[in-house]
């Protein structure tokens, strides 16, 4: 639970919901708000899922359920906390981008197409609200030591029968830093755009990929 502007605070809730299900998704800001007893001050969107395949062959329901969690969701679970944040004067939404939300990678359209359109939902939504005290920014992972990553090494190495070990250290060839980034670290970073020491910084795209890409 989040205390005021974010304090940290009291007990932890866990409220399950499957951003595949956009009426869930509209609920979502609402079952928060008063499982937490007042508005919802922070929100961090990090659902995301990764289907494959070269665009002449996608199935259209893995494009449009793509769609669903990766950006339709952001949009509607923001859409039912930013009121309170409007009226609050204060609020902080961080949207979990990618690499693929900067270039095009092969067999990756819903994806990348997904991550690149929740890259534009974040500057329009942060030129929208910055004079409400809300500011919306997006945190660019690399290769994140994360289960859809580890998920992802392993079909690969199926595919290619190739060891998993060699498949990761393959992601790892673009990312300077030659090892994966641990989620506390990314998790540092977006705690820092929740803080008031962050009021300036909005509609930005940051990085936290090892030096993969410069920009």
């Amino acid at each position: 639970a989040a205390g005021p502007r974010g304090e940290a605070g009291g007990e932890i809730v866990a409220l399950g919901a499957d951003m595949a299900d956009p009426a869930k998704c509209a609920a979502l800001g609402g079952r928060a708000a008063e499982v937490l007893g007042g508005p919802v001050e922070i929100l961090v969107y990090c659902a995301g899922i990764s289907r494959t395949g070269r665009v002449a062959d996608l199935a259209l329901e893995d494009w449009n359920e793509s769609m669903q969690v990766n950006v339709t969701g952001a949009l509607q679970v923001s859409a039912g906390v930013i009121p309170a944040m409007s009226a609050a004067g204060w609020g902080r939404i961080v949207n979990i981008l990618s690499l693929y939300s900067r270039f095009g990678v092969p067999t990756s359209a819903p994806y990348t197409v997904s991550k690149h359109a929740l890259l534009g939902l974040t500057r329009v939504q942060s030129v929208e609200l910055i004079r409400d005290g809300i500011t919306v920014n997006g945190v660019v992972p690399g290769w994140v030591d994360t289960e859809m990553v580890q998920a992802e090494a392993a079909a690969v190495a199926a595919r290619q029968d190739r060891p998993v070990e060699d498949v990761r250290k393959s992601f790892l060839r673009g990312q300077p830093l030659g090892r994966m980034i641990e989620p506390a670290e990314v998790a540092a970073l977006v705690a820092f755009l929740c803080g008031d020491s962050a009021g300036a910084i909005t509609g930005q795209a940051l990085g936290i990929d090892g030096g993969s890409y410069q920009a």
